[in-house]
């Protein structure tokens, strides 16, 4: 039970605290909106790995190849984060106590993580190897210590960003988003790439 607890806490703490395009949206909605939504945003992976872990063990029953599927997720999470990252680039100013021109934090976190390729991949693989081998009990705390400490990771990136909200005046904080913004079409595009490999090479 222990290499369980402790492999799904080194692999959750990994994934909350890498950079990615989940960790990206958590910053960017403490920023806009504080912690709070910050917070909200962190919830994502309970809501979405639930059903992925579902469906990971549905498909790795029928298939031993999901380059496909890895493929098709790929573009249409490369797209919406293009869009994603289109609509915090063509902010012109910051008005703090007003909403982005963007979905709920917690909505854009779950479809960004549900789009992303990455919970698919590691449960598909390294977590599902893990419940293929397990028992029930072993299975429900590997996945309830993975997912737990994902989420509280991301809360920790949603305080930290909320300590340095404050000292932001309003072009520095329109730059943050700016850079944040960036980096989410970087995402975008890579996983478009990505895309593009599996299909036609």
């Amino acid at each position: 039970m222990s290499e369980y607890v402790l492999s799904a806490f080194i692999f959750g703490l990994t994934a909350g605290f890498k950079p990615g395009p989940l960790g990206i949206v958590v910053i960017q909605q403490t920023l806009a909106h504080g912690l709070k939504y910050g917070i909200r945003a962190s919830l994502a992976p309970i809501i979405t790995d639930g059903p992925i872990i579902f469906v990971a063990l549905a498909i790795l029953t029928q298939f031993k190849d999901i380059t496909l599927f890895v493929g098709i997720l790929s573009f249409f999470g490369g797209i919406y984060l293009l869009w994603l990252s289109l609509k915090i680039l063509k902010l012109k100013e910051i008005n703090v106590s007003k909403s982005l021109e963007t979905p709920t934090s917690l909505a854009t976190a779950i479809k960004v993580n549900l789009l992303s390729p990455n919970p698919y991949l590691f449960w598909f693989t390294v977590g599902g190897a893990y419940l293929a081998r397990g028992n029930k009990t072993e299975s429900m705390v590997f996945v309830a210590v993975a997912i737990g400490t994902l989420v509280l990771s991301k809360m920790v990136v949603a305080w930290v960003a909320s300590n340095f909200r404050e000292f932001l005046d309003s072009r520095a904080y329109l730059w943050v988003m700016y850079i944040l913004g960036g980096l989410l079409s970087i995402f975008g595009f890579m996983l478009l790439n990505q895309s593009y490999n599996i299909f036609f090479k």
